[in-house]
């Protein structure tokens, strides 16, 4: 275990090196930071990050989450919606067209899941969020945009939501979360993970974005987040990856150079 973590921060660290630029106004690279994490023993394998129990905003990452709670007062039956993009305020400008489920996670739809929050109690949210062990302040407003993953109100320590997404794994027989992990296996395939995809020549892994407020000073305009299971079907490791100033895509392009680098997946 020791040596395959060495070789771990040695490929990432060479990686990230020559990947990383230094924003304005940083005298070095800030370079990402990540867990990863055995599925089977839940033991962190490897780690570059400050402190795994501060509570952090996870942006999108949000999602699945806010998806089982709608699910729970629906009889996880999830609807079908049309994304109009900018109009309905997603990300996207053009829209994401009828989607249902499946592909407004794969895609991170914000209009989507703007439709299931408004639908959803905060308190059953919260709620589900501990039964996952991801534990937020019982003072946290939360609202639908909250919900989507705007905004500060919900925090996790990167520690409990690595959990929660490992728990989410384990459920994949219970109601309602067959077609989230699905969602997120089209992430890396045609979605914001589907650099996973292409840097595993389309090997099959779960993977969802996020773009939250930055945590660092100087501040960027965002950081990104990214969580990667793979493989889909048999999880040997999940990775956690956050990137001062990218995108949820761009940190899973890094979270795919971790992956292809240090554990020989191509």
């Amino acid at each position: 275990m020791r040596t395959f973590a060495l070789a771990v921060a040695l490929v990432t660290a060479a990686v990230f090196v020559r990947q990383i630029d230094a924003h304005p106004g940083d005298r070095a690279p800030r370079l990402p930071s990540y867990v990863l994490v055995d599925v089977s023993s839940q033991r962190v394998i490897d780690a570059r990050w400050d402190d795994l129990e501060r509570p952090l905003s996870f942006g999108s990452l949000i999602k699945p989450f806010t998806a089982l709670a709608y699910g729970e007062t629906h009889r996880f039956t999830y609807p079908t919606f049309t994304c109009h993009g900018s109009a309905d305020g997603c990300w996207l400008p053009a829209g994401h067209g009828r989607v249902g489920i499946a592909g407004a996670v794969a895609g991170s739809c914000n209009a989507y899941f703007r439709q299931l929050a408004q639908r959803t109690a905060p308190e059953v949210l919260m709620a589900r969020l501990l039964s996952f062990g991801m534990r937020v302040d019982p003072a946290a407003t939360v609202t639908p945009a909250a919900m989507v993953g705007f905004g500060d109100a919900l925090k996790f320590a990167p520690s409990a939501l690595v959990r929660g997404y490992l728990e989410l794994v384990s459920r994949a027989g219970q109601p309602g979360v067959a077609p989230i992990l699905e969602g997120m296996r089209e992430s890396a395939r045609a979605g914001t993970g589907r650099a996973v995809g292409a840097a595993t020549n389309g090997a099959d892994a779960l993977v969802k974005t996020g773009t939250a407020s930055c945590s660092h000073s100087p501040r960027a305009t965002a950081d990104g987040y990214a969580v990667v299971i793979y493989p889909a079907d048999r999880p040997r490791v999940v990775v956690l990856m956050q990137a001062h100033g990218r995108t949820g895509a761009e940190t899973a392009a890094l979270a795919a150079e971790l992956l292809t680098g240090a554990l020989g997946v191509r």
